[in-house]
């Protein structure tokens, strides 16, 4: 891992572990989505050792049970949890288009055994897609945690007013565009996680309008200068994929991020394909007859979200071409960088 902390970068120290987990958290409207991201982790995560815990904000232990047949075989826990204090805090929610839960995580620490000492969270709208083990053997940081840049990095020396927008945000908090992350897969230990989270939302109370992202936004406040780098094939999102995908440099990418709207299961349009939705299809199968909503978005997400794309798409390719070029050149060398257990 590349260990980045603006200004200097220094290499916080590191817990060689104990025992791991990978960690997801929804609420029963999107559980659908969350169990195919943990059936896809369960497919690479070879230490039967290592539980997938999925914890459903709002269920309760009966409505937990019916699953029980559809996760045999796999190391996949899905957990009731009751979580108080979450209306309270989601009063100073900001982001129009992600739901409150996203603040669940949060929490995570109080609801995770003691015997865990690291944790390797995910969001529901991921899919891994190479193995973990190499990442989850890595040490852990012990004073802030592992993460790869949201996209901001590959456009911060463009010109533009909503970029420009999006720059100010980044730095009002606290933070550089190279050292923002995304919060959608974070790898830290428990120690640092509690550490991190008080911070977090203690920001999120006192300066609401600056938490743009959200919980995001509030964890980079709190976590800055602490950050350590994973290349983005650990986090690949929309904005990557429409740049370039690694499958025609015929490279491997460990977790895929459809973060934005649509889903590939809500439609397999550009970037993502319907290659993206085999273990949601799988999740679907295995759910058969038990009680679970399938989630819709709001159309303006949706009608937003293809309107992003197709803006993005005219610009990229005839517009601005020569940023295409430039975002490439930023992307392509980050993916060849070596597993974390290799160094970096």
């Amino acid at each position: 891992m590349n260990t980045c902390c603006a200004p200097e970068p220094q290499a916080p120290p590191a817990d060689a572990g104990g025992k791991a987990a990978v960690v997801l958290i929804t609420d029963r409207n999107y559980f659908l989505p969350t169990l195919s991201a943990a059936l896809s982790a369960d497919a690479h995560v070879s230490c039967p050792a290592v539980p997938i815990c999925l914890f459903v904000v709002g269920a309760d232990d009966a409505w937990v049970r019916q699953f029980e047949d559809a996760i045999t075989g796999t190391k996949i826990r899905i957990l009731a949890a009751n979580l108080p204090e979450l209306p309270e805090l989601s009063r100073f929610h900001r982001d129009r288009y992600l739901p409150p839960i996203a603040l669940a995580r949060f929490w995570i620490s109080s609801l995770l055994d003691p015997d865990i000492d690291r944790m390797l969270y995910i969001d529901g709208d991921v899919m891994v897609d190479d193995e973990l083990d190499s990442l989850l053997n890595t040490p852990a940081p012990l004073e802030g945690l592992a993460a790869a840049q949201d996209f901001a990095w590959i456009f911060h020396d463009e010109l533009g007013l909503s970029k420009y927008r999006d720059l100010k945000n980044i730095r009002d908090i606290g933070c550089q565009p190279e050292f923002y992350f995304n919060s959608g897969v974070m790898y830290c230990s428990i120690r640092a996680w509690e550490r991190i989270v008080p911070a977090a939302t203690r920001f999120m109370r006192e300066h609401p309008d600056l938490c743009v992202a959200s919980d995001q936004t509030a964890l980079n406040h709190a976590a800055r200068n602490t950050l350590t780098l994973l290349p983005p094939r650990y986090n690949y999102l929309t904005d990557y994929m429409m740049v370039v995908d690694p499958r025609t440099l015929g490279l491997r990418t460990a977790i895929w991020h459809f973060n934005g709207a649509p889903k590939p299961w809500n439609s397999a349009v550009w970037p993502w394909d319907e290659y993206f939705n085999r273990f949601y299809r799988m999740a679907e199968a295995r759910l058969g007859g038990c009680d679970v909503e399938t989630p819709i978005p709001p159309r303006r997400q949706i009608e937003a979200g293809l309107a992003h794309r197709t803006r993005a798409r005219l610009r990229l390719n005839w517009v601005y071409p020569w940023r295409l070029r430039n975002r490439r050149r930023k992307i392509v060398p980050r993916l060849l960088e070596p597993h974390p257990s290799a160094g970096g």
